[in-house]
């Protein structure tokens, strides 16, 4: 903020004077404030503690009877004086000389020099009052204000920086702070008591409240007193300065970095309240979720807690178990490793054995619809390093041998890629030029995989809904799904049954964010084909299915008996510690369709007599690489396991 050179003389009445546009940019609010795309008020994040500032307030918007109490009790003549009130000035000095008690006579305009010039504002060299060259120069200062500014100017400047109690600064914080409302709601009492502030900011409430009660004589409403010495006690050292606005506050957190800034997000103030009213309503602290908008990619709602005080939640990051597998499905399809009809290998399928073996199979579609566990394992195998790869087109890094946790903006973003034919963006939280998508799958497998998941009625039909839902354990969900028009990622953990309430919350966000538009199901691309398919063993009903062009069929036999380790399970940890008692402890090898010739390797040594059948061995603490072999040298099947055993 510009400073005001103090004057020592009448002829310095021409010093340098701060433009009023000037003081009004520099008096910076000690708050930023998130605004919906709209221009709606989301949150607000104090970032100045030095001081309590919020906007500056036009004259015109002030109330009147603030005006009348302010200039009853500071500077009655003050649309009369050109910056000094003479007569009061001079007998002020008169008094002054003869009395103890000192008396001042600083007109508002005086007032403002000091608040403008802290060489104005405080007597020199720690002296407690001004000195009397410095009341000189103040009000020499005050004249090349008046000189320069219109009287409005002055007063409009004198409420927006003046102090009132403690760090409040300006009639717009002292306000809200003191009474919640804004400077144009303030009655008569709220006017009498900020105006008597003005001489005393911190002084005792009682002494504040006796003080109103004289200035409502003055300006002849003594109905004003009672009412004015209740909230002299009952509200000035019970400040209300918490944020206005707390739709948003964990978007504010980390959106708003500088005080004063007013941040336009692509937030949309209606999702906002839909999506917190619905977390509120689950009665856990451990929710969060996040809504994007499927044709452009911004985030229109983010919540992070159902209160203001809670963590971020939706930013950590969490295992999010199966929900990828709908994008490792995907891009399966993509490369025509399979089809949605294909069938593959599930050991719990919920049908009668088909083949001597009592092998079980499910097709793609069931398999992936129903988070089958086995069949997502041999997807993985199938694509190898190939999933992480494409991956990271999201920008999302994969451990190896693991899957990546990720946060809810992240987990909405690739599910938003299935709904509208594979391409990704990064969720944005600020408007900016439209940005160019990336590839993450063909259209053609992102639509089957979006009709494979779609959500069926009683009678069979599909709905318009794609959910999904990860349970790790009975308290805790992680569900994620689409419409044809949002994307919603929602994290929930709190006591038993939490997974189904979660499921009901889901649906409802989805819902009302539809409102009064019916959502539709997308048109197949041109890519895409449906046909008749008939499954041989009858595993499954015939049904049409989808197909990426070339790869459609009207028959699927059950897949060939291929060789394959049995036992331990790929990932197995296997418990050997009986070895302590028992000397003699073995473990199994077993293998089933098993060539002539076909032999065990284990960490790259052959081990047993030479057969592909059963092999016993002796465990050993650690990690092993098991491969059953062909009689030519060929691997035939791997799997890899962990021991836990004794240290030898």
């Amino acid at each position: 903020m510009a400073s005001l050179i103090g004057a020592v003389s009448s002829a310095d009445a021409n010093q340098p004077v701060p433009a009023f546009a000037e003081v009004k940019a520099g008096a910076t609010p000690s708050v930023a404030v998130l605004l919906a795309r709209d221009g709606t008020p989301l949150a607000e994040k104090r970032l100045d503690n030095r001081v309590r500032r919020l906007e500056w307030v036009g004259l015109h918007t002030l109330s009147p009877a603030l005006k009348e109490a302010l200039l009853t009790a500071e500077d009655k003549r003050f649309f009369e004086h050109s910056g000094v009130d003479w007569r009061a000035f001079a007998g002020s000095l008169w008094h002054n000389l003869w009395y103890d008690r000192k008396r001042g006579a600083s007109t508002l305009s005086m007032q403002l020099a000091g608040l403008l010039d802290p060489e104005l504002a405080l007597g020199r060299n720690g002296m407690p009052r001004r000195s009397f060259g410095q009341k000189w120069d103040q009000a020499l200062a005050a004249q090349a204000l008046e000189a320069r500014w219109t009287k409005e100017q002055i007063l409009e400047a004198y409420l927006n920086l003046a102090p009132f109690r403690g760090d409040l600064q300006g009639v717009h914080a002292a306000s809200r702070a003191l009474f919640g409302k804004t400077p144009a709601e303030l009655g008569r009492p709220e006017a009498i008591l900020l105006s008597v502030l003005l001489r005393g900011p911190n002084a005792k409430p009682d002494v504040v409240a006796h003080r109103a009660c004289v200035l409502a004589e003055r300006i002849n409403a003594p109905g004003a007193c009672a009412p004015a010495q209740r909230l002299a006690l009952n509200n000035l050292d019970r400040q209300q300065t918490g944020p206005r606005w707390e739709l948003a506050p964990h978007a504010a957190r980390f959106l708003l970095q500088q005080a004063g800034e007013r941040v336009v997000t692509t937030l949309d103030a209606e999702a906002q309240r839909i999506v917190t009213t619905a977390l509120r309503r689950l009665g856990t602290g451990e929710a969060a979720a996040v809504v994007i908008d499927n044709a452009s990619g911004d985030v229109l709602a983010y919540a992070g807690a159902p209160d203001a005080a809670l963590p971020d939640q939706a930013v950590m990051l969490r295992s999010v178990g199966n929900l990828l597998q709908p994008l490792a499905y995907g891009l399966a399809l993509e490369r025509r490793l399979l089809t949605a009809a294909s069938l593959l290998e599930e050991p719990l399928a919920n049908h009668a054995p088909t083949l001597p073996d009592e092998r079980m199979w499910v097709s793609t579609r069931h398999a992936l619809a129903e988070g089958l566990s086995d069949p997502a394992v041999t997807v993985g195998r199938l694509l190898g390093d190939g999933f992480a790869e494409r991956l990271r087109v999201a920008e999302v890094e994969t451990p190896r041998g693991g899957l990546p946790d990720l946060g809810l903006p992240q987990l909405a973003g690739l599910y938003r890629s299935l709904a509208v034919g594979g391409n990704w963006q990064a969720p944005r939280f600020l408007p900016g030029p439209e940005r160019v998508a990336r590839r993450l799958l063909k259209p053609e497998a992102a639509f089957i995989v979006g009709d494979i998941l779609a959500e069926q009625e009683a009678d069979g039909n599909l709905q318009f809904f794609v959910f999904r839902q990860y349970v790790p354990d009975g308290r805790e969900s992680l569900s994620a799904g689409f419409s044809d028009r949002f994307t919603l990622a929602l994290w929930t953990a709190g006591g038993r049954g939490m997974s189904a309430s979660a499921g009901l919350a889901w649906h409802e966000i989805l819902r009302s964010l539809q409102r009064s538009q019916v959502a539709v199901r997308p048109a197949p691309p041109p890519g895409v084909v449906s046909s008749l398919v008939v499954f041989e063993p009858p595993v499954e009903s015939a049904r049409r299915e989808w197909f990426i062009r070339g790869t459609e069929t009207e028959r699927v036999a059950v897949p060939r008996t291929l060789p394959r380790i049995a036992q331990p399970a790929n990932g197995a940890l296997v418990d050997a510690m009986a070895l302590a008692d028992d000397a003699a402890f073995r473990v199994y090898f077993d293998s089933a369709h098993a060539p002539a010739g076909a032999w065990w390797r284990l960490n790259g040594e052959k081990i047993g007599n030479g057969s592909g059948s059963r092999v016993t061995w002796r465990p050993v603490a650690g990690r092993h690489v098991l491969e059953l072999m062909s009689a030519e040298g060929q691997i035939l099947d791997s799997v890899i396991f962990a021991v836990r055993a004794p240290l030898e």
